[in-house]
Parts: structure tokens; sequence; C-alpha cells
């Protein structure tokens, strides 16, 4: 070798090094892209490239300043590193975790540890390396070298060996960019090796090593790799872990359909042991034989049910994989759908035995699927009914109406209300109520679902209502006008006394029935209110209104106020309709010569944001009959309550999200308490829970 050889020789050990520290660099900082598992033992085996390269070169240039022997044993610490970095690595890329366990990686740093030991000990044992072999940075001469090492030489050509068949076998078994991956990954390693074996038989490379060298050659291949190929971005332990971890069974099937791979979740479906079943054909070894056989035979999926006592049910479909050409590998995968199916039944039982119609429409609105109770409700089987437009048995005058409210419900996939009056088979007109909500996005539905509920008797029956209003707010109300000027006039004539006394008994009756009347259209308003939301009011000032017209209809009526100037609440407009109520009451029902009346508001209750309204009286009190039917909401014939002023005032203030109960009066009377939500001045409006239910 001539003077400049050397120097040539370490710059190109010095770029070897470099790359390999690249290498470790690249592999370090991406730390998002790669799995810790996998780039920490190839960090350590670059580093290690590095180390090794590098001294080399300084080992070459060294003029005294440095020993060279020194430099070998720094070139030994990433010689000795190397090989067991090299297994570590492959087992883990390769998916081999069952052999790499924390104690299996200590005893596996034992030797690297120990031979560093014996190198820098060497003079004094001469077992492993000579001062020769150092000086020159060639550890595959073995003349001269100890026992020791010469078995550290079988031991890291033996390692390296199994590390490089692991990647062969991952190799042979991968497609793709694992393929290529593996593919570098197998010369990465290979190129060492070969150098290492070709010093160690005496190839003619004396006096240098070129193994170092070989180390850079293996580094410039592995950068090449990272962004050619997106080496560790994607490795085959994921690809091994994403299969072990899957919920669904899978099953790896040759050409001949043996099982030639499987994960854990399979062992629901085979019949022995998973290891007993490698090897043997699959429709020996599964628990759905026939199902199997379909979708091998080309069905894309069908369903299989395993087990007798407690079945599961399965969804079997079958799949190529291997080679994008040959297509001979193929994958069978179970998916369990117990959980669906049993979800599935129970809905078709609600629906089969529900009174309501469920109905599904595409986006033109014809029918889908109709459920079985349109047979008992409407007379039409179902299947007549499938495949026909939906608006073909509508009222002709509601047609156009409920068209455009579908339309609407598809265009702007918002739930839709609406009643409409539908044909029955035997030519009469039902009223409906439906509700149509679009699920056309929903791949689980694919269309407008409507679910209908006949409330004909319930229309009957709020038309009778309205009519029977009708007549006692219109008709009784004229025919009592008539008997009261007939009163009058008989109490302006000169008759008798007892004459004038059935006079008054008649004024007194038709007055109470113009009243019950004029209460009647006031719960027939309160009824139908549409307000759906309720306003701060000022409890004071409707209190105050209402107090100063009873004590100018009532003027021997003793009034106790406990107000404060004004306290605002959230409620409907008539809370002062119950409050007119409640006061008439307790002077309508008194006993006493000179009614009292206590009136208060409280808005210190134990709930802080509550507002209590109270007014107490002196009279005989409401009867507990009459309070325990206005609780429970029943009334029948032989329990019920006289008139209807606490049935109005009741509902009034539920209406306002408040509530109304009575409690006793000491020593004698009632207390009338109304509670509701405080409010201020320029408070938010608020829902009412009637409007909320209603929208719900």
């Amino acid at each position: 070798m001539n003077g400049d050889a050397p120097v040539i020789l370490a710059y190109a050990l010095f770029a070897s090094g470099i790359f390999a520290g690249l290498v470790t660099l690249i592999v370090l900082g991406r730390f998002r892209l790669y799995s810790r598992r996998v780039r920490i033992p190839f960090a350590v085996l670059s580093l290690s490239s590095a180390v090794w390269a590098t001294a080399y070169g300084f080992q070459l240039l060294s003029f005294g300043s440095v020993p060279a022997i020194v430099w070998g044993r720094i070139m030994w610490l990433g010689a000795a590193t190397l090989p067991t970095s090299w297994l570590i690595f492959t087992l883990l890329y390769t998916g081999e975790n069952s052999f790499v366990s924390r104690r299996m990686v200590a005893l596996l740093s034992v030797e690297p540890v120990v031979s560093f030991a014996l190198t820098w000990t060497s003079r004094a044992h001469g077992l492993f390396v000579t001062d020769a072999m150092l000086r020159s940075g060639q550890f595959a001469m073995l003349d001269g070298a100890g026992p020791l090492y010469i078995a550290h030489t079988v031991y890291i050509l033996g390692i390296s060996g199994v590390g490089l068949s692991v990647l062969g076998a991952k190799l042979l078994n991968s497609d793709g960019i694992h393929r290529a991956q593996a593919s570098l990954l197998f010369t990465v390693g290979a190129i060492p090796f070969a150098t290492f074996g070709f010093e160690l038989f005496d190839s003619g490379f004396e006096p240098i090593s070129v193994t170092p060298l070989s180390l850079g050659l293996s580094a410039v291949l592995v950068v090449w790799a990272l962004f050619r190929y997106r080496l560790f971005d994607i490795t085959p332990i994921a690809q091994k872990a994403i299969l072990s971890e899957m919920r669904d069974a899978v099953l790896v099937l040759d050409e001949h359909n043996r099982v030639v791979e499987s994960n854990g979740a399979a062992a629901t479906v085979l019949e022995p042991t998973i290891a007993d079943c490698i090897g043997k054909s699959v429709l020996e070894v599964t628990k759905a034989p026939n199902e199997v056989r379909e979708v091998l035979n080309g069905n894309a999926r069908t369903e299989a049910v395993i087990g007798d006592d407690d079945p599961r049910y399965f969804e079997v479909r079958s799949g190529s994989v291997g080679d994008p050409i040959q297509r001979k590998a193929k994958m069978l995968v179970f998916t369990d759908v117990t959980e669906r199916r049993q979800t599935e039944e129970e809905f078709r039982a609600l629906i089969e035995n529900s009174r309501d119609i469920i109905t599904v429409l595409d986006e033109d609105g014809a029918r889908r699927y109709v459920s079985p109770s349109v047979e008992d409700v409407l007379g039409h089987p179902p299947e007549s009914l499938v495949g026909e437009n939906s608006f073909n048995i509508v009222h002709p005058e509601d047609r156009k109406r409920v068209r455009r409210e579908f339309e609407y419900a598809v265009e702007n996939d918002e739930t839709v209300r609406t009643e409409c009056r539908v044909k029955h088979k035997n030519g009469t007109w039902r009223q409906f109520e439906t509700v149509g909500v679009n699920l056309l996005e929903d791949p689980a539905v694919g269309g407008v679902v409507l679910n209908s509920r006949d409330v004909t008797s319930r229309h009957q029956y709020e038309q009778r209502l309205r009519v029977l209003n009708r007549v006692l707010r219109h008709d009784l109300r004229n025919d009592m006008n008539v008997i009261l000027g007939h009163a009058d006039l008989l109490l302006s004539e000169d008759v008798p006394a007892a004459s004038k006394s059935h006079a008054h008994t008649i004024k007194r009756k038709a007055t109470s029935l113009v009243n019950l009347g004029e209460r009647t259209r006031h719960i027939d308003t309160t009824l139908d209110r549409s307000a759906a939301v309720l306003e701060p009011v000022d409890a004071v000032g409707y209190l105050e209104a209402e107090l100063r017209s009873l004590e100018t209809e009532y003027p021997n009526v003793k009034v106790h106020r406990y107000l404060p100037d004004e306290q605002w609440v959230y409620a409907d407009d008539l809370l002062q309709l119950a409050v007119r109520n409640l006061l008439e009451n307790a002077i309508e029902h008194t006993d006493r010569v000179i009614p009292e009346l206590t009136v208060s508001l409280d808005s210190t209750v134990e709930l802080a944001e509550t507002v209590e309204i109270r007014i107490a009286d002196n009279g005989p009190g409401i009867p507990s009959a009459e309070l325990s039917v206005l609780r429970s909401g029943l009334e029948t014939p032989l329990e019920h309550i006289s008139g209807l002023g606490l049935w109005l005032v009741k509902w009034i203030v539920e209406q306002s999200n408040g509530s109304l109960r009575f409690d006793s009066n000491e020593p004698r009377g009632t207390i009338a308490v109304i509670r509701l939500q405080a409010a201020t001045r320029d408070g938010p409006s608020l829902q009412s829970a009637e409007a909320e239910s209603g929208t719900n």
C-alpha cells in the first residue's frame, strides 16, 4: 500500500461513519413515524457501524498522538455491539416479538459486554484478541487469537446468520412495499456479513479491513430506503399486530384452501385448537363448512350461525391476498354480528307488534317497506303497498300539502310532522298523525322513515268537544241571558215577597251558569294556546290589579298585603286570570260575615331561583276529597271538584312551568301557593315545558 492509500482509505471510512451516523439521527429524529421498538435497536445498530468505521479511520491516520491500539479498542466497542443489535432489530422488525423480551435482550447483551471487557484486558490473559489485531483493526484474523475470540467469532456469525434468515423468510412471505423493504434490509445485512466472511477466510484484503467500508455502503442503502420505500413507516410488525388485535376472526388459506395463518379470534370459528388447524383444509376444521364453501365458490358474503345453546351470528367474507397477479392465497374474515342481529330482532318485534305503521320511502315517495300493522289498521296487506307511490291513498284534498312537506324533508334533512286523511281498504277515510325522518344518507336505512298513528278517534273526540264547547259558550249563555232578563222584570214588578225570592234564586243560578260558561271559555283559550315562550311578567302588578278589583266588588272583604314593589317571574300572561280565580274562590265559598284574605309573595324559599305567591283565607277550607282529585288529575262520578275554577288555575300554572299546592291555614282556612321561576325585568324568554315536549 503506497503512502496516500491510508489517507484515502481513512476518508472513505469517515464517509462511511458519517452515513451511518446520519442514519442514526434520521431514525431517532422521526419519533412519531417509527415504532420505538424497531427504531431504537436500529439506531444502536447504525451507531455501532459509525463508531467502528470512524475509529478505524482515525487508527489509519494515527501518528502517535493516540496509540493505534486505543483506536482498536474503540473500534471493538462498535464491532462487538453490531451483531447483537442486528439480531434484535430483525426479530422485532419481522414481528417475532415472542422471542424478544427484556430478559432475552439482557442475555444477548452479556456477550458484547464480556467481549469488550476481554479486549481491554487482553494483555493480562491472552484469551481473546492480540495487540496486533487491535493495532491493525483487522478482527477477521484468527492467527494467534485466543480460544475465546474463536468462540466469539462463531457466535457472531451465527446470530448474524439468524438475522439474515429471519429477513429472508419475511422476504419470501411478503409482497408490495413490504417485500421491497425486506429485500433492501436483507442486502444491508448481507454486505458486511459477506465481507467479514471473505476476510475471515483470507481472501486477499490484507493489510486492511473492508468490513467497516461495507458498513458505509449499507448505510447509503438505508438512507435511500428511508425516503424511497418509507422504511419503518409501515413495518411488517404493524401488520401482525393489527391482525392479532382484530376482533374479527381471520383465516389465511393457500391455493388448496388449507389454513396457513390465523389470529386469536379465529378460535371461535374453528373446531380444534388453532395450532391443530394449520395445514388442514378449512372445510374440515371450521364450524361453518357450508357457509365457507359458499364464499369460496364466489359468493361475496353470507351469514353463519355457530353454536346451539348460545348461538353466535357471523358474516363471512372472502378475498384474495398475496401476489396481485397470481392471487393464490385467500383470506376468510368472520365478523361477529350477534349484537346487531339481536338488535334487529328486537326492533323487528317492536315494529311487528306496534299499532303504529312504519313505512320506508325512497326519495321519490315510493314505499320500500311497510310494517305488518298496516293490515290491521288500514286493511291493506303490506306486500300490496310495497313499490307503490305513498301518496296514492292520501285524501285528494291533503295530497298536495303532504307531498310538499315530504319534499321539504328530503331537501332539508329535517324531521317533519303532519296530519292527513288516509284511505282504508273498505273505502272510509282515517285521520293519521305522521312523523317523517330523513335517513336517506344512512346506509343501514337509505330512505325516509315515516311513523304513522291512527288518531281518528282523538280527532272525532276533539270535534265533539269543540261542538259541546260552542253550545256551552254561546247557545247556553244566550239562553241564560234571556232568563236573567225575565228575572230582572219579575224583580221590578210589584209581586209577593215569595215570588221575589224565587226570582232572586233564578237570577243567582242563571248568573252562575253564565260565569261557568265564561270560565269554560277561558279553559278553552288556555288549552288551545300555541305560545311556546314564557316572558318575564311582574307578579306584584297582577296581584295589585286583582286585589283592587276585588275590593271594589266586595267592599266588606278585609285584605292584608305583604308585597314588594315588584317581583318578576316567568309566566304565561294568563297568570292574572289564575290569581283572579283563587281570590274569587276564597270569597264565594267563605262562611264568614267579614272574609279575610292575606296575600304575600316570598322569594326566599329553599330554591333561590323561585318565587311563591301565597293567598290565604279564613274560610271553611277546600274539602280534602277535592284536593285529592286535583293532585291525581282524575275525576269520577263520586269524586270530583265543584266547578272549573281550580282546574283552570292548575292548568295555567303548569303551562307557566310552575306548581300549585294547597296548605292548611291556622287556625282556619286554606293557603293557595303558586310557585314560579324567578326572572328579571329584561330577562330572556324561556320555552314552556309544554312547548318543549311538543317539539321533542
